[in-house]
């Protein structure tokens, strides 16, 4: 319950508390790994008895990618299904495209409120999004210029260069939207009249401050080596730690002897089913969508791995595994 609450607090800071955002990952990361293990430490207990340990890695392994490939075939029909019939998106492999935009620009911010004077960016894939307010009767000027042709999205352009640049002139506030296909991209933003000082531009997700004006952005491979350490470091290892290791577990010694076995394994399904459900509640407080509860369901492999290896490591990589597949497997979809 305290870390439902934990989690909740923090999706709703996030909103509200500027320097959260950078860090709300890592926070519950934190909170999920401690708290169980500050809990088991004051009553004396190894972690290990609780499965968190690393013993038998490369069974551990074995055990996931075995999971893996029964899994994946009938999980990729699914994952299918859902991007087409539920998303309404088409299958598009020969647009995948493995360089993104830096990590600071990428992703709409949480908080929707623009403070005055202050000028937001933002990608989501291939497409930019220019928001501002800036005080009454001040003009907003912005360059964007690329070494391949930019479309605009949203909001004519007040001029578009033969090179493919775009330039907006526009009142104290508003948003223009532009599709930048090339490499790179430069903007330049001028408010009543004058360059915009670096740092009142804000980026990406977190609203961080940009270093430079015009501010420079060229695309990038190292999004995938961020994403495998944080699947694996800040979501994979607490939520497992946590949900399997101290919770399924705790709760196996208060439904003691109403094992069945599932698959060969002894199971306590009551245990699984709730950490389950927890386990899905826990996605929903931090983004309310329907669709969130939705992972009520690998979490019941989780915990059947839990019990079929006995500790956490196998469930930890196998949910790494689904988290990727789902991330890498979306890029095919547009």
């Amino acid at each position: 319950m305290v870390t439902l609450l934990v989690t909740g607090g923090l999706a709703l800071l996030q909103l509200s508390v500027g320097w959260i955002r950078g860090y709300v990952l890592a926070i519950a990361a934190m909170v999920f790994m401690y708290l169980p293990l500050e809990v088991l430490h004051k009553k004396g207990i190894d972690p290990a008895d609780f499965g968190i340990h690393r013993r038998d890695f490369l069974r551990a392994l074995k055990n996931a990618l075995l999971v893996s490939v029964i899994v994946f075939p009938a999980y990729s029909v699914g994952f299918h299904v859902w991007q087409t019939s539920w998303l309404n998106r088409d299958l598009k492999p020969a647009e995948l495209r493995l360089d993104h935009w830096p990590l600071e620009i990428q992703d709409p911010p949480k908080a929707r409120q623009l403070s005055e004077g202050e000028v937001r960016v933002y990608s989501v894939d291939d497409e930019f999004r220019l928001r501002w307010k800036l005080p009454p009767g001040q003009k907003f000027e912005a360059h964007v210029s690329s070494e391949d042709d930019i479309t605009p999205t949203v909001g004519r352009p007040s001029r578009v260069d033969k090179s493919g640049s775009l330039s907006y002139e526009r009142g104290s506030h508003g948003q223009v939207g532009f599709r930048v296909s090339g490499p790179n991209i430069e903007l330049g933003i001028k408010a009543g009249g004058d360059r915009l000082p670096a740092e009142r531009l804000r980026l990406g997700t977190t609203l961080s401050r940009a270093d430079e004006m015009p501010y420079k952005a060229d695309r990038n491979y190292w999004w995938i080596i961020n994403l495998l350490l944080v699947q694996f470091l800040l979501v994979a290892l607490p939520e497992e730690l946590f949900y399997r290791g101290y919770l399924q577990s705790r709760l196996d010694q208060v439904f003691a002897g109403e094992e069945r076995t599932v698959m060969g394994v002894s199971v306590n399904l009551k245990s699984i089913l709730i950490t389950s459900a927890l386990f899905a509640i826990g996605h929903i407080i931090t983004i309310p969508s329907p669709a969130r509860l939705a992972v009520f369901f690998p979490s019941l492999v989780f915990g059947w791995m839990r019990k079929a290896t006995g500790g956490i490591v196998a469930p930890l990589i196998f949910h790494a595994i689904c988290n990727l597949f789902v991330e890498f497997a979306s890029l095919l979809y547009g």
